[in-house]
């Protein structure tokens, strides 16, 4: 180096690399030889045996390249995005501020090349949209299958979109251990990561740019009435859209998927047949005025909702209304019997249904069944598979809502017009076809006119299957819930509280997770002893064994042939020997004598049993006060069973409640 130095005029080490590496201006002579081209090429390519990645470590992690602590202009500069270059003198600072200012650039083109649309105009649900004027042809708005989407989704296409941007992201919100990034259970920095993605894409383009997630949380924030302050606030933080972009997104897939109901409803109508049907129900919202003054009173708005749902599977002129009236002249129905239901159904599905859900139940009090026995696993899926119905999605379309009171007849009916008006239904097509309605059991009033259409004649209105759902559901819920603290073993208030779960404050609005949670049955320390002892063996119980188990559970707790054996004692004597209950102990109610259960060694002359009930079939029974006997106090009275029973009412209200809802 000293004889290149002195030999070759070199004042100094950079005028040494500068003349290195000074490249050809394009139009001047090239006064390089060809060893110097060939040798400045190849360390650039990577070519020589040291390579740019050898050299730049050795630059930045070398001694004199870093400024002294003193020196607090030179340390200050480093990573600097606005400093000067050729002010920052040491080589560490200045390389780390060169670095910082091409991240930067690159990161600012990669994020707006992000926002701009794709040039080869395919479909992407950044640039999406709420609404269009017609007058580009290339316009791409909002559908609903664009609003449907997952934060990890989006993440991962962001991640593979771009990854300088994600890694910059990444190492704000990230984890590391051992230096390598690590996701967490809580607070996963992916979804982190995300929002800075579509916050930076929507302040750049704010226009013609929607984003990834910017239109759903619009949507969202509609759906859910959120105040307008926090749609201002959301929509200049770049969260959300404005109100009236959200507004514009509705209408615009509203009325296309309207448009698209239409045409299908007209196309089946000519082909003379039915593929979509209705269901509605009334609606209302109560508008509070919290300033009162003249004209402004709170008051209830009512009206009726309607969402149409696809007919599919359905055979060929399966709703024609000839075949309808000439089935309702022949008025079959009169032969129809409790017996001609009864022999209609089809108990061996629902018995072995029963049986699986009781043999899940039994699989879910042995915890090491999926590490010891996987094979039981995916037998047992594969079984309940073989009886569970395939899934299938039923395509829906709501319709627009109206001020029709449901309740009053002439507006149902104006309702039902409004509601095929806006379908595509055309009366004067539909003489020979049925419509079918579905609501919360109201029935369509037939009116005697010469329109067939008015008259309501091919009508057909049936009750919706969620409300009937719902009203079994509320049902077995009021009838054997019991009070809060009651102290009966058969009341699923008891149940609730020995297995910590809430019990509903409103029993007319019970959810099915609740009450399915209490047919689980109660698992005690001895249960889990048990199953931990097989588990040591090597014993745990096959499908076959769960199955078998699950089959004798429905048979004694869950059939009306065993409520009747647990009323009566003669027929629990009289039943085969795996259909007996097995004797268990005495169960006391506070107050009372003990009171022996129903079991082959029962006495035959058993005392009157006194327990806490609030069930219909063991109805409360409170003593007539008489002028001089004070009110008896509020709460469940003491029930007293008739004379000469000898059965075990726990036992029966328990069964009728697993034959319910089990079922």
């Amino acid at each position: 180096m000293d004889d290149v130095m002195k030999n070759w005029g070199f004042r100094s080490l950079g005028d040494f690399l500068a003349a290195l590496f000074h490249p050809r201006v394009r139009g001047e002579k090239d006064n390089r030889s060809s060893r110097h081209r060939q040798v400045v090429a190849a360390f650039l390519q990577g070519r020589s045996n040291v390579a740019m990645a050898d050299i730049i470590p050795l630059i930045y992690n070398h001694l004199k390249s870093r400024p002294k602590r003193l020196n607090t202009a030179e340390r200050s500069a480093a990573f600097s995005p606005y400093k000067r270059l050729t002010q920052i003198r040491f080589a560490a600072p200045c390389l780390s501020a060169w670095a910082t200012r091409i991240v930067g650039d690159a990161a600012y083109a990669r994020v707006g090349k992000m926002a701009r649309k794709p040039k080869d105009g395919s479909r992407n649900r950044r640039h999406l949209r709420a609404s269009t004027n017609g007058r580009s042809p290339n316009t791409q708005v909002v559908d609903w299958e664009d609003v449907e989407f997952t934060v990890d989704e989006l993440a991962h296409g962001y991640k593979d979109e771009d990854q300088l941007v994600w890694f910059l992201t990444e190492c704000f919100a990230g984890s590391r251990k051992n230096g390598k990034v690590v996701v967490k259970k809580t607070r996963p920095h992916p979804v982190v990561c995300f929002r800075p993605f579509f916050r930076v894409s929507t302040a750049i383009n704010p226009c013609k740019f929607n984003g990834d997630i910017a239109l759903p949380i619009g949507l969202w924030l509609f759906a859910t009435q959120a105040h307008i302050d926090v749609k201002r606030v959301l929509c200049r933080f770049g969260y959300s859209v404005s109100g009236s972009t959200a507004c514009r997104a509705l209408n615009t897939m509203t009325d296309s998927d309207l448009h698209r109901l239409k045409s299908q409803v007209q196309d089946v109508t000519a082909r003379g047949e039915v593929e979509w049907g209705k269901i509605s129900d009334n609606i209302q919202r109560y508008d509070r005025v919290y300033e009162h003054g003249i004209g402004r009173e709170s008051e209830l708005k009512v009206g009726t909702a309607c969402t149409a749902f696809r007919l599919d599977a359905c055979k060929p002129g399966a709703f024609r209304a000839d075949d309808h009236i000439k089935r309702v002249i022949q008025n079959d129905r009169k032969n129809m019997t409790t017996e001609s239901v009864y022999q209609s159904i089809n108990w061996n599905h629902v018995d072995a249904i029963t049986e699986l859900h009781y043999a899940r139940v039994l699989a879910a009090f042995i915890p090491h069944l999926n590490h010891l026995s996987p094979e039981i696993s995916a037998r047992f899926r594969t079984t309940l598979a073989l009886h569970r119905l395939n899934p299938h999605k039923t395509i829906l379309q709501p319709l627009g809502t109206n001020s029709e009171h449901q309740i009053e007849n002439k507006e149902y009916q104006e309702g039902f017009f409004d509601f095929d008006r806006q379908m595509g239904v055309e009366p004067e097509k539909s003489d020979d076809l049925l419509s079918w309605s579905q609501g919360d059991g109201r029935l369509v009033t037939s009116l005697t006119t010469p329109n067939i259409y008015k008259s309501f004649r091919n009508a057909v209105s049936t009750p919706e299957v969620w409300h009937t759902k719902a009203t079994n559901l509320n049902s077995n819920a009021s009838n054997h819930y019991g009070p809060a603290a009651s102290p009966d073993p058969s009341s699923l208030s008891r149940s609730s509280n020995a297995t910590n779960m809430k019990r509903p404050s409103d029993l007319k609005k019970l959810a099915s997770s609740t009450a399915g949670g209490i047919l689980v049955l109660e698992c005690d320390a001895d249960l889990i002893q048990h199953f931990d002892d097989l588990a040591a063996k090597t014993a745990i119980p096959t499908l076959e064994d769960l199955l078998e188990h699950a089959h004798v559970l429905r048979e004694c707790y869950a059939t009306q042939a065993a409520y009747e054996r647990a009323v009566d004692k003669s027929e629990h004597e009289e039943a085969e020997a795996h259909e007996r209950f097995p004797e268990g102990t005495a169960w006391t109610a506070p107050c009372a004598p003990e009171v022996p259960l129903a079991g082959p060694d029962a006495d035959a002359e058993m005392p009157e049993p006194t327990e806490i009930l609030d069930t219909p079939s063991a109805p409360d029974i409170p003593e007539e006060p008489t002028a001089t006997s004070q009110k008896p106090p509020a709460g469940p009275q003491t029930h007293k069973e008739p004379a000469g029973f000898n059965g075990d009412r726990v036992l029966s209200n328990s069964i009728l409640f697993l034959r319910e809802f089990g079922g």
